[in-house]
């Protein structure tokens, strides 16, 4: 099963903050202090307004791309701290009470969390939240995600939006120049991204150029875009046509082209396949980069020995249940690899059966519906829609993800599945994969969010990917709680495996990072005990090559999820209501792990008090 990262995992909307602060008026709480600088910065950052369907502000950066170049660095940096001392001077001023007190609590660590990981000689010119380690790797940085975003998140709607789309074409080539300074800022601190993600971004490059102008994939999203909007004219679609084919032309392939350049040089020099620790002050990062993902201090081997237990006992769980199928023979891993490949538990390879594949996601989704009421009292108001990745982004594209609402209720909350790859979306696997990405887990959870008028913006824009990776987790539980794999032992077999495959996550990440296993052994230990195929481990083995520490977020935040759970319901006895529980932790928006525990023990104690 080829697991997707979510596109949102971590959409901080701080993440590209603005050289000044100039709030309007003086802040009278710290929630108005929060959302001043926060919208601050979404008045700054092209690329986040267009992200959070932000418009008709006044304010129109359509036509531009975030700046990332190097003075950028030291003026994020020192911006990232004076909105700290100001937050942390506002409580000194008056304590934070009621809602305050979980803004207050996210936002500093927010600050602090993204400080820490700044304070490198090495780190890029953006912050961490939301982006890449490296300058360039093979999944998450701007050249190989530009594409996408252009894709799925500028939307031509009128001449004025067709334009927009064009000017930002012209403006990928000053982002692309910024991007090759980082690399090279990087390089001379001896940082390198690992072969793989130099050739993996390489050969996404390449495949990006290899068509001719008029056949960009830049230039035939917009043909496509522009099919959409009646009110143009065929001569005025042409000619915003034959200006995006120039722009592509003129200023989108050259600079490409001379990123490929750079990232060939750098591929000739074999920097071979590491994790942090081969960098400089590499273990002072990961610690970083753990507390950042996870949100919670925990060290490398706290979580590997965290995860070591988990896998023990989920094996047990997976033997017993592959043992009531009928399945004995081979390791748990040996038997599941088997079942990726029973033919009874695969979609045709035909129009056919993508079309009942889709049907079965939806089906899943209706089946859902009726036990909502019994375990959620506030549900997302905002649609949500099945979409497949289109085909020519199918070979690169993740296996499936979630996208986020438009706040102007413009687009829905997508989930996206990826057809390519059929042993990726077996039968058994697809019910965990939809209650994951889609209901009730990321789009409850990030779709609920964005309707929390009443908290700052902040509250309801930032995912930590402890808690929203951590909820999608702990949603896949919720489905089986619910009944919905009473009838489906092969799907509750997925679920397992589901759930064995994040907890295998923590020893491959820590390993990797922290007690020097190579690529190969963590794609060993992950292949015999998730029975995943060889190409599938790969990719995510090396996806964790780049994005240190966030594989560990998913397990991490489930278990809290749990643990706050079963508190709840052991402190209040009778008292306790499911559907109170969750609405409480979705309706205070998504915190770190800490503000969480805080909030939900507030919770419990206010329910006691009330009760005498």
């Amino acid at each position: 099963m080829r697991r997707a990262v979510l596109a949102l995992l971590c959409l901080a909307a701080l993440s590209h903050v603005p050289p000044t602060f100039a709030a309007q008026t003086q802040p009278q709480s710290i929630g108005e202090l929060i959302d001043a600088q926060t919208m601050d910065t979404v008045r700054h950052d092209p690329e986040l307004r267009t992200l959070l369907g932000i418009a008709g502000d006044g304010i129109d950066l359509s036509g531009q791309l975030t700046d990332v170049s190097l003075p950028r660095r030291a003026a994020l940096r020192e911006q990232m701290q004076r909105n700290l001392d100001a937050l942390q001077q506002q409580a000194e001023r008056a304590p934070p009470t009621g809602q305050d007190r979980w803004s207050y609590g996210l936002t500093v660590w927010l600050y602090r969390t993204q400080l820490d990981l700044m304070r490198f000689d090495w780190a890029p010119a953006w912050l961490p939240a939301g982006a890449s380690t490296y300058a360039v790797d093979q999944l998450f940085s701007v050249p190989v995600t530009l594409p996408q975003f252009m894709e799925n998140q500028h939307a031509v709607r009128d001449e004025a939006s067709a334009r927009a789309y064009i000017a930002r074409l012209q403006a990928i080539a000053t982002k692309l120049e910024q991007i090759r300074a980082n690399f090279d800022l990087q390089a001379s601190h001896g940082v390198l991204p690992p072969q793989v993600a130099l050739e993996g971004a390489a050969a996404q490059v390449r495949s990006l150029l290899q068509p001719a102008p008029d056949a960009s994939p830049f230039v035939l999203s917009f043909k496509r875009k522009l099919d959409k909007v009646p009110a143009l004219t065929s001569e005025r679609r042409d000619a915003l046509l034959a200006s995006a084919v120039e722009a592509v032309r003129d200023y989108t392939n050259p600079a490409y082209q001379r990123l490929l350049a750079r990232l060939d040089g750098a591929i000739a020099r074999k920097p071979g396949n590491h994790g942090l620790w081969a960098l400089p002050d590499g273990d002072a990062y990961y610690d970083a980069a753990l507390r950042w993902n996870t949100s919670t201090n925990l060290d490398a081997d706290q979580i590997h020995r965290i995860g070591v237990d988990e896998v023990a006992r989920i094996e047990k769980e997976m033997d017993a249940l592959l043992r009531r199928q009928g399945l004995s023979r081979g390791t748990v891993g040996e038997r599941m690899a088997a079942l990726v490949k029973d033919p009874r538990f695969q979609y045709a390879d035909s129009e056919a059966g993508r079309e009942e594949l889709m049907g079965d996601i939806r089906r899943r989704l209706t089946a859902l519906e009726p036990h909502v009421p019994q375990y959620f009292g506030r549900v997302p108001p905002q649609p949500l829609e099945v979409r497949a990745v289109p085909e020519q982004s199918q070979a690169t594209a993740p296996g499936a993800w979630y996208v986020q609402p438009a706040m102007d209720g413009s687009r829905p909350g997508i989930y996206f599945i990826n057809l390519g790859n059929r042993e990726a979306n077996t039968r058994w696997s697809l019910p965990t994969l939809t209650y994951h990405e889609g209901s009730p887990g990321h789009h409850f959870q990030i779709s609920i969010g964005q309707t929390l008028t009443g908290l700052p913006m902040l509250r309801r824009s930032l995912n930590p990917s402890a808690f929203s990776e951590g909820w999608a987790l702990y949603a896949e539980q919720l489905a089986y709680e619910m009944g919905l794999y009473r009838d489906d032992p092969w799907g509750d077999l997925g679920r397992l495996r589901a759930e064995m495959f994040r907890s295998v996550r923590l020893v491959v990440d820590t390993g990797l990072h922290r007690k020097r296993w190579t690529p190969e052994r963590a794609i060993d230990y992950m292949r015999a005990k998730t029975g995943m195929p060889e190409s599938e481990v790969r990719t995510e083995v090396y996806r964790y090559l780049v994005q240190p520490g966030q594989a560990c977020s998913y397990k991490i935040g489930h278990l809290k999820f749990v643990e706050l759970r079963e508190r709840a319901r052991r402190e209040l006895g009778p008292r306790f209501d499911i559907r109170a529980f969750h609405d409480l932790v979705l309706g205070n928006g998504a915190l770190p792990l800490a503000v969480l525990e805080a909030s939900v023990d507030d919770w419990i104690a206010t329910l006691k008090r009330e009760d005498g």
